[in-house]
Formats: structure tokens, sequence, C-alpha cells
């Protein structure tokens, strides 16, 4: 490690959750699941759109890269069960600050009901086979220019072996996957 870089190992663990306070990559100061090449990768694709809808926002760990980069509205879905301390208090308290947030309390697809097409969609809500299958087919025709999510992992230690095998379903080799991440992509390039 030289002496002007620290050292953020850790942070590019396969699950490292916790907050890495002294990290300047938008985000990384928040608890969540999204590795520091994600959230660069992330607010690297959102400076690039006009709009964004994340669903799966949690605390607002990649809301926040998305919010940073994008100058457009981002529409943060999630059902922020207040219950288990997963609540919108915390994910407001992370990301409100940012004029261009739009949190939508629910479930995506429904959730999504009134948020207009965007330039970007990034899943990362419910990892089953039919939650996968849903949002794909709900926020593909409304998505301009890149659709992507989380936890495309290969092999058969995969955590959530449903990601990759229905990613690969709808979208065969179009699928790309973003250097060091778990995150899958497939352009779509369509007109406004």
């Amino acid at each position: 490690m030289s002496a002007n870089k620290p050292d953020y190992d850790h942070a590019w663990d396969r699950w490292a959750p916790d907050p890495i306070p002294d990290c300047p990559i938008p985000g990384s100061h928040i608890w969540g699941w999204m590795r520091v090449p994600e959230l660069l990768w992330l607010g690297e694709q959102a400076a690039q759109m006009d709009s964004v809808v994340e669903i799966g926002s949690l605390h607002g760990r990649s809301a926040f890269a998305l919010l940073t980069d994008c100058p457009g509205p981002v529409y943060c879905i999630d059902p922020w069960d207040d219950e288990h301390d997963l609540s919108e208090a915390s994910f407001l308290l992370h990301c409100g600050h940012f004029p261009n947030v739009r949190p939508v309390r629910g479930l995506s697809p429904a959730a999504g009901a009134d948020v207009p097409d965007v330039d970007m969609v990034f899943i990362d809500g419910s990892h089953d086979r039919e939650s996968i299958t849903a949002d794909i087919e709900f926020w593909l025709p409304k998505t301009r220019k890149l659709i992507c999510g989380h936890d495309y992992i290969p092999g058969t230690d995969a955590s959530f072996p449903d990601v990759k095998a229905v990613v690969d379903e709808k979208f065969g080799d179009r699928v790309t996957v973003a250097p060091d991440t778990a995150i899958w992509a497939v352009r779509t390039d369509r007109d406004k």
C-alpha cells in the first residue's frame, strides 16, 4: 500500500456491509451490501443518465452513489419494513438531502406503476425467481438505456442462484458483468 492510498481492501471483500467512514467513495459510509467497486460502477453509469430507478434501497448505500452522480430524478423503491428496523427514516437520514431523490415505498413492480420511463434501472430487490422475473418484465419496457442488477454470481456456490439463472434466460449473451463486481448489465438503447 502506498503512503497516499488508504487501505480499502476490506471494502472489496464479497460481503463487506460495514460502513467505511474514511473512504471517499460516495455511499461507502452507509451500511449495506454494495462493495466499493460496485459503488464506483453505479456512479459512473448514473453520471451518463438523466433518470434512474433503484429497486431495493434499504439504508441508501447504493442509492447514495446513484444520487451523487445522476443529475435527474432517482426513484428509490423499497418496502422499508419499520418493524425490522429497515425504516424509510434511515434511508432519508442518508439520502434525504439530495434534491433529486424520489423515495417510493412499496414492493416492485407494483410500486413502479406511477414511475415514468427512465434511462437506467438497477434491480436489487427480492432475489427469488418469481420476483426477478417480474421486475425484469415490468421494468425492461420502461428502461431507455441500461437495465442492470446486483448479485449475479456464477458457479454452484452462488448465494442467489435465481438471479443469474433468470438474467441468463431473459438476455442470453447480451449480459455483461461489470469488472470486479457482481453487477449484471444489459444495454437497451431505445429512443426517448
